[in-house]
């Protein structure tokens, strides 16, 4: 196809369509490159710190866990107390002697050497925890690998455990692992890692839970995003994860939420028994100075103790409030959705009613998500509200550029044939009827002009060509002012005279009055252009000739050139009359007779024979407008 051509056709499709439409078609292709672009960011991992942090919001901070989990503290006047750390094992044997109405004790203390052969503090530690037989211990790696791929669970370097005996005498043990984030926060617990020799290590959590359910070892494994504890007859207990085993907490609240008693006072008597009885105890350092074991989370900017997130992982755990991540696949339907909702309805608005439109989409999406996460789901965050915002300033930007490129493309069409005031207010009425632009035509009734200088190429005879084009110019100058100032269509110029439409594109009810008067009008800035220049013995005067009737006006020729023009039997009768006129006549139709016959003071000539026409026409010569006639509307195009 020939590349014109499709352009052309391009063209025609684009102004086939109405303004809502082009707005409407214009907002939806935008939209969807917007959604394409987050997406391809979103797919090539950037700002993945900002994409975890965003959703930070959701996290609620003013919760109450109860009593079911308490903390004891290895806390600042626990350890001005009882000395430096690491202490030795009385301390812990007295805490359990202490403790044994709870139900469970987490400790969150790595014990990993008995001391001397048959050390008695390490002999009765041992021997308190087996009576006790509540004690849940915990595993340690220093490194945490990420799975590779869906389905696989994270993997535990080098474990690092408690003194064997000490092992043997405990209810369980269980790794106390935290997944860093991106933005090195922590957000998540795996529940299920592997180790070396294909080991399952559980999460110190999810040991505690069992103790708490009474499952026993019922085997656990990771099945469609949800670690599941079960066996072949009956699902015990299954909790949502991601991909790869890791369960997002759901923080009660900021650190020190959960009620929590210094070491020191538990075993120095100082706390009635009865306050553990049936209770889950952790164990673990907590608000002591230099303390290592301490991460920043979601829920506060002041960091929280190892053991008071393992607290809220088992809250989250025992309460079913575990978090589910938005799938990659809800992920992508929401941001095309917001991206098309965004666009389409910013596509009908102005930049100040879109900023409020956005305002108010980006609100509805803080409460959605808020909900959302109040039933169990982690929404996507960064990259829906990116979208919005993304959309709002593509659109408004598109939307600016499209209009200024169609009001071109309008006022390139009109521009030249009207009036600055007249083309503006075409450009306003094509942009929502396109059919003003579209090629082609349609039938009006309108009023046509021609004017033709007479005298004027014997005028030119002893002139150079360069005084000739100053002298026409200055004539077809004269023309075009008064053309203009009636509100005309200048349609063309033919040499040294010109054709001029009234009544199209802009419906002017007395379209035959204002080509009239404007012809009038120039009859008289001819006179007083030639007495400027002192052109006695060859006066320049105009011949014009006027016609009312239909005609077919619009886009008019091939896809290789298109001019606004009219065209029909209107038209040629009114060159015709206007080729008969003699030097300051202006002959008229009968149609324009009858509708200016009472504002205007003609003559009727003798029916005369014309090119085109089997039968004589009426003619009226018009000497003058009617003294008591009130002039028309100027150049506003009768609108």
């Amino acid at each position: 196809m020939d590349l014109n051509v499709f352009k052309e056709w391009l063209s025609l499709q684009r102004w086939s369509l109405t303004r809502r439409q082009r707005r409407l078609v214009r907002g939806a292709l935008t939209g969807l490159a917007v959604a394409v672009i987050v997406l391809l960011v979103r797919w090539a991992g950037w700002f993945s710190s900002s994409r975890l942090s965003a959703s930070d919001y959701l996290y609620a901070t003013d919760q109450d866990p109860g009593d079911e989990i308490v903390i004891v503290a290895i806390d600042e006047p626990s350890l001005q107390a009882l000395g430096d750390w690491p202490w030795p094992f009385a301390p812990y044997v007295e805490l359990f002697a202490r403790l044994d109405q709870a139900d469970i004790v987490g400790l969150d203390v790595m014990l990993t050497s008995p001391g001397p052969e048959g050390h008695p503090d390490a002999l009765a530690l041992v021997e308190v925890v087996r009576r006790s037989g509540n004690v849940i211990l915990p595993l340690a790696s220093f490194q945490l690998f990420r799975p590779e791929s869906t389905g696989e669970l994270y993997t535990m370097g080098q474990i690092v455990r408690p003194f064997p005996d000490l092992v043997e005498a405990a209810a369980g043990a269980g790794a106390v692992s935290v997944v860093l984030d991106a933005d090195n926060q922590i957000r998540r617990v795996p529940l299920l890692s592997s180790a070396e020799g294909g080991e399952v290590v559980e999460a110190f959590s999810l040991r505690m839970l069992r103790r708490r359910l009474g499952v026993g070892e019922v085997p656990a494994v990771l099945s469609d995003r949800q670690v599941v504890l079960g066996d072949e007859d009956e699902i015990k207990y299954q909790v949502p994860t991601d991909e790869n085993g890791a369960m997002l907490v759901n923080f009660v609240g900021a650190p020190n939420s959960f009620p929590a008693y210094s070491f020191i006072d538990v075993i120095q008597g100082r706390m009635d028994g009865e306050v553990f009885a049936g209770k889950i105890v952790l164990v673990g350092m907590m608000n002591a100075v230099g303390e290592m074991d301490v991460h920043q989370t979601p829920v506060s900017a002041a960091r929280m103790s190892g053991i008071e997130f393992q607290a809220n992982a088992l809250y989250t755990l025992l309460n079913h409030r575990a978090l589910t991540p938005a799938a990659p696949w809800q992920t992508v339907v929401l941001v095309v959705v917001l991206a098309l909702l965004s666009a389409l309805a910013l596509s009908q608005l102005g930049a100040l009613p879109g900023a409020g439109f956005t305002l108010f989409l980006a609100l509805a999406y803080f409460f959605f998500t808020n909900w959302q996460f109040d039933r169990g789901h982690l929404p996507s965050v960064l990259f829906p509200y990116a979208t919005v915002i993304l959309c709002y300033v593509t659109v408004t930007a598109v939307h600016f550029a499209g209009e200024r490129i169609e009001r071109n493309r309008v006022a390139d069409v009109f521009g030249r044939f009207v009036s600055d005031k007249v083309r503006d207010q075409i450009v306003n009425m094509a942009l929502d009827d396109p059919e003003m632009v579209q090629p082609g035509g349609r039938l009006m009734e309108i009023s046509v002009l021609f004017a033709d200088i007479r005298g004027f190429t014997t005028l030119s005879e002893n002139l150079s060509p360069p005084e000739v084009v100053e002298i026409l110019n200055l004539y077809l100058n004269s023309m075009e002012e008064q053309v203009f100032k009636h509100g005309g269509t200048l349609d063309k110029y033919t040499g040294d005279g010109m054709m001029v439409l009234f009544g199209a594109p802009l419906e002017q009810p007395d379209h035959a009055l204002r080509a009239v008067r404007a012809a009038l009008d120039m009859q008289r800035a001819a006179a007083e252009v030639s007495g400027r220049r002192g052109e006695v013995e060859w006066q320049v005067a105009y011949g014009i000739g006027i016609t009312t009737g239909p005609a077919v006006v619009g886009q008019i020729g091939s896809h290789r050139r298109l001019d606004y023009t009219a065209i029909g039997d209107t038209v040629n009768l009114s060159a015709r009359l206007e080729g008969k006129a003699p030097p300051g006549a202006i002959w008229i139709s009968e149609a324009t007779y009858g509708a200016v016959k009472d504002a205007v003071v003609a003559e009727k000539l003798e029916p005369m024979t014309v090119k085109g026409k089997a039968r004589p026409v009426t003619v009226y010569a018009v000497r003058e407008a009617a003294p008591a006639v009130v002039p028309v509307a100027q150049e506003d195009g009768g609108i």
